[in-house]
């Protein structure tokens, strides 16, 4: 009664092994970190487990062979059969899921970092402006970002973010029929940076980065934003108007917490760089902001320091004033505060900045932009949008109200409407716009 049985178990052995074969390449693309440390301990039990079974086997076989019939109880010997059976059985479905998770997709390797993710997303806008004289409506946008992360060590990070981007503009000059100007293909790199990381408290990252001042220049990416217009003072993107989207050089940011249990949060930013249109003017600022620990709030101070040279807002794209090009030669500092509020369904972020310009117009901007969750799948909000620009080119505001509906956790579909007031002169616009962003 033992050898069919050694013999069972034998076989299952060798099945097994032959399916952990095919599961112990390199992990596929698809899996996450976690997921990856799961397959490997998984891996490595199954493994531990049919060698003690192999040793168990190869016992059985030599007392069955010497003896001729087990020893002890025939009872507790077959429950300790079925034991072992069963957890063959457990054995080889966990084998056979791990095959089906990882199955036969293309497998990517990372020259020498620990970790390497891939991701991305797609979005795609539909826009139609209502002039007072006549209305035109286009696909005016799609953007494509490819984002890639490595884990060099336990204290180096290295972070991209590579677009792709047809896109365009909507054109302003004619206040009474805005019209789309042509297509035109940016291939940009929107952020390049390496992260050295000693402490929560401590971090020194260099390269390109979103410069850290608000809320939204912050949060940055479309599969995330309620509205994938930015407000009108983060406009052109990736330009500058009150101070410019992203940096180029380094900076210090952390974060500590405080209070009588760590309950609140205090970040940092601090940084120097430069601007991608004024190579040689270093600009220095930084945040310092303050979460009340689950009250909701989070509190921001922002403050910048640099020099105009050689442009002024320049043609501002998308839904902005668009103007004449005029010159600047100046010192500016850049002030500003922002409040956000997210607990429960109710997130209200709100924004101002005021740049104080050394000898021209000051540039003013900010905006309020309360938002409520329906449900998980359901939300709506409003924002009330002010620019000034400065240098003659009049101001702007914009009613926005919208839609958002996430099918699932990688899909954001959006539909709003703009009511946007301009002056010099003045003109009243309508703009019906859908969106969709697609992220993996």
């Amino acid at each position: 009664m033992i050898r069919p049985f050694v013999t069972k178990l034998h076989v299952r052995g060798l099945m097994v092994a032959m399916a952990l074969l095919a599961v112990s390449c390199p992990v596929t693309l698809a899996q996450s970190p976690d997921e990856l440390k799961e397959l490997r301990e998984e891996l490595e039990k199954s493994r531990e487990l049919i060698e003690r079974l192999s040793n168990r086997v190869e016992q059985l076989e030599k007392r069955g062979t010497t003896s001729g019939a087990p020893t002890g109880d025939p009872g507790d010997m077959g429950a300790r059969f079925d034991e072992q059976d069963e957890r063959l059985e457990e054995l080889e479905n966990t084998l056979f899921d791990l095959d089906t998770r990882v199955g036969d997709r293309a497998i990517v390797h990372a020259f020498d970092a620990e970790e390497l993710d891939i991701g991305g997303f797609i979005t795609q806008s539909f826009t139609l402006s209502t002039g007072q004289d006549d209305s035109n409506a286009s696909f005016n946008q799609t953007l494509v970002e490819i984002l890639i992360k490595a884990k060099i060590d336990e204290k180096w990070d290295f972070f991209t973010a590579l677009g792709f981007l047809r896109e365009a503009d909507l054109d302003f000059t004619n206040r009474n029929e805005p019209d789309f100007r042509p297509h035109a293909n940016r291939v940009p790199q929107i952020i390049a940076w390496a992260n050295y990381r000693q402490s929560d408290a401590f971090n020194l990252q260099i390269g390109r980065f979103v410069t850290p001042h608000g809320i939204i220049n912050i949060e940055h990416f479309p599969p995330v934003l309620l509205d994938i217009n930015q407000p009108q003072f983060l406009r052109p993107f990736s330009g500058e108007t009150i101070f410019q989207n992203f940096t180029i050089g380094a900076q210090v940011h952390g974060k500590v917490f405080l209070g009588a249990n760590d309950e609140d949060e205090l970040q940092y930013n601090v940084y120097a760089g430069a601007f991608a249109d004024n190579p040689e003017e270093i600009r220095v600022g930084g945040r310092v902001g303050y979460t009340f620990g689950d009250s909701g709030f989070t509190l921001g101070v922002n403050y910048m320091h640099g020099r105009r040279e050689g442009r002024g807002p320049g043609a501002l794209g998308g839904l902005s004033i668009v103007g004449s090009r005029s010159l600047t030669n100046n010192d500016f500092n850049v002030v500003g505060a922002d409040i956000l509020y997210d607990k429960g369904r109710l997130l209200w972020k709100n924004e101002f900045f005021i740049s104080l310009e050394e000898g021209l117009e000051n540039r003013i901007g900010f905006y309020t932009q309360p938002a409520w969750r329906i449900n998980d799948k359901w939300s709506t909000f409003y924002r009330f949008d002010y620019l000034d620009p400065g240098q003659s080119l009049g101001h702007s505001t914009e009613h926005v109200l919208g839609v958002n509906f996430l099918p699932n956790d990688n899909i954001r579909l959006r539909a709003e409407y703009i009511f946007k007031q301009l002056n010099n002169p003045s003109a009243d616009v309508g703009i019906f716009q859908l969106s969709a962003t697609l992220s993996f």
